[in-house]
């Protein structure tokens, strides 16, 4: 598998990566990412990659699932519509990278939203339900301002997308095993225009990928269904962080990754300072720090101890997590003076 992250794209968390490797790689890629708690669409079989294709204008034009089959196929360029190719990639070797198979930007959820959906069922549900809104918008967005490039090198011109393919691979756990709610959505680099398949322009989607990450946090800051939900539980989600207030004290309890991190990353840039006396690290030696940070030690197994609600509820009452002031919230909202 070869993944490049390209320089100054936001971070590895939340920065556009692209994905040069097989279908097969990307397959196992993707199973690396989530803990054996998360029901994952490889399973026995069970299709969960959903493929969009939308048109100019944004709107969706054709949705489906894939099957693990058809998803490594659409990895290596096979249109699931029709079966046929939609180009050659190009190997990697000689000094050179190989074609970029898909460009993929993780839609995040913050962390005590993925601990209030952990807690209650149909706050899971509405969060599944406003993380495929998220998608659908930035999908719609990518589908009006998505171009590519038509004409010989040195003469090519500016062209719109007509259609563009994106797979939304959702996840619940995180590789530590820990409550985190996302969505791996991989934008295909192979677009239909002008009568034929050609490859996305990916310099403009780094340009862009500042605009589509807002998106996709706007949509569920101010989700009107998930707010709703939280509410009746006595929560409350903050419309500009995203985060559930009376949970958000708990985001460390059950963000062992990001601890893990943090620790290397204070690491890494005590080295920094040491080698470099008298001298501030700028945004391109932070940025590389942070990636080196997330990468130092990462898993790439499973955890041998997965995580379950009945597990992170049990580490969230170790923490001294109560949802007695929730029920008192709810009293005291439901009361109303007698006359």
């Amino acid at each position: 598998m070869q993944v490049h992250v390209q320089p100054g794209g936001g971070g590895v968390r939340g920065g556009v990566i692209l994905f040069r490797g097989t279908g097969t790689a990307a397959r196992r890629y993707l199973e690396a990412d989530r803990s054996q708690a998360d029901e994952y669409y490889l399973e026995a079989g069970a299709a969960r990659a959903e493929l969009s294709v939308v048109d100019g204008a944004g709107m969706a034009v054709d949705d489906r699932q894939l099957t693990p089959r058809e998803y490594a196929g659409w990895v290596d360029w096979v249109d699931p519509a029709s079966g046929e190719p939609m180009g050659r990639a190009r190997r990697a070797g000689a000094g050179r990278l190989g074609s970029p198979r898909f460009a993929e930007m993780v839609v995040n959820t913050p962390k005590s939203l993925s601990i209030a959906a952990a807690l209650h069922p149909d706050v899971s549900a509405a969060l599944d339900a406003a993380q495929r809104d998220a998608a659908d918008m930035i999908r719609a967005w990518l589908g009006q301002h998505s171009v590519t490039r038509i004409g010989p090198r040195g003469r090519q011109e500016i062209a719109p997308v007509e259609r563009l393919q994106t797979v939304a691979i959702p996840h619940r756990t995180s590789r530590a095993g820990d409550p985190h709610r996302h969505i791996h959505l991989q934008i295909g680099t192979r677009v239909w225009a002008a009568g034929a398949w050609r490859g996305l322009d990916t310099a403009a989607l780094f340009r862009q990928q500042g605009a589509i990450r807002a998106l996709g946090t706007a949509v569920l800051a101010a989700h009107p269904h998930l707010a709703a939900v939280l509410d009746a539980h006595g929560l409350t989600l903050d419309p500009v962080s995203g985060e559930v207030v009376e949970l958000e004290p708990f985001n460390a309890v059950l963000s062992k990754r990001a601890a893990q991190v943090t620790r290397n990353l204070a690491v890494f840039t005590a080295q920094w300072a040491a080698a470099h006396p008298g001298r501030e690290p700028g945004p391109v030696v932070r940025a590389r720090l942070q990636a080196k940070a997330w990468d130092h030690h990462r898993p790439n197994k499973r955890p041998a101890r997965l995580g379950s609600e009945a597990g992170w509820r049990r580490e969230l009452d170790a923490a001294g997590y109560t949802p007695t002031y929730h029920a008192t919230y709810l009293a005291l909202r439901s009361w109303r003076p007698t006359t």
